[in-house]
């Protein structure tokens, strides 16, 4: 649906290599709606076996293998519709889209009923990607821009942050998420802080994107302006003309 996709993430250039390579294998039968669904799969999966891990760590191989089948449903579906040259813009988008709204919502309330986080620090993180979000789908409705990345961060490196943070808690133990500072949980104060920053950071990105729309806008108008005028004399000159006439 958007005329440009921009991906700057500390992982574009090799995760581009890596869709380049596999969506040339995969199989004539599979859809990309069939991946999206891969991608809703691994999603539940993720969410079941954080909360599995309150028995035992060894689910966290499912986390893991969910989180992989998320990363290759979500980001192939979409590189194989445009490698297949059947697109569709507004069904494509508004399935892709939503898919991933429901797998992020489900694998990081997945990590706040682990033992690993806490439910109110994943709700705060839900709420800034959700925020992020809708950030990013007014900026496609605005300008047909697709950003897929700020501050170097994109859904692969989340997928990424969330496997290594649970991977080095469930090597802790328990005590990471009952730390405390006075009568605060330490992970929610430090998610706090964090998520405190990323907020100050987003309300950056916004003044300067409304500045930047502002100018272009005027800019153009002016441009209009002057086009307009440049009709007008012509005109003008040869009204001119006919009255001497």
């Amino acid at each position: 649906m958007a005329n440009i996709r921009i991906n700057d993430s500390v992982l574009s250039r090799a995760e581009r290599v890596a869709l380049d390579t596999l969506v040339r294998r995969i199989p004539a039968e599979l859809t990309p709606d069939h991946l999206t669904a891969v991608g809703l799969v691994g999603a539940i999966i993720t969410a079941g076996g954080f909360f599995a891990c309150w028995w035992s760590n060894w689910f966290m191989l499912a986390v893991v293998f969910g989180l992989f089948l998320n990363w290759f449903g979500d980001s192939l579906d979409g590189t194989l519709a445009r490698y297949r040259r059947i697109e569709r813009p507004h069904y494509g988008y508004f399935i892709d889209h939503s898919a991933d709204l429901i797998a992020q919502t489900l694998m990081v309330v997945g990590l706040g009923l682990s033992p690993f986080f806490t439910i109110p620090s994943a709700l705060l993180v839900l709420s800034l990607y959700l925020l992020m979000s809708s950030y990013t789908y007014l900026r496609v409705v605005t300008e047909s821009v697709h950003r897929l990345s700020y501050g170097g961060m994109g859904a692969t490196e989340f997928r990424i942050l969330i496997a290594v943070w649970s991977l080095a808690a469930a090597g802790i133990g328990p005590d990471v998420s009952i730390w405390r500072i006075y009568s605060f949980l330490a992970l929610d104060v430090v998610i706090g802080i964090l998520s405190g920053c990323t907020f100050c950071g987003f309300i950056w990105v916004v003044r300067n994107d409304l500045s930047r729309l502002r100018k272009e806008e005027r800019n153009a108008e002016k441009g209009a302006a002057a086009r307009a005028e440049k009709k007008i004399q012509p005109l003008e000159a040869d009204l001119v003309k006919q009255i001497v006439r």
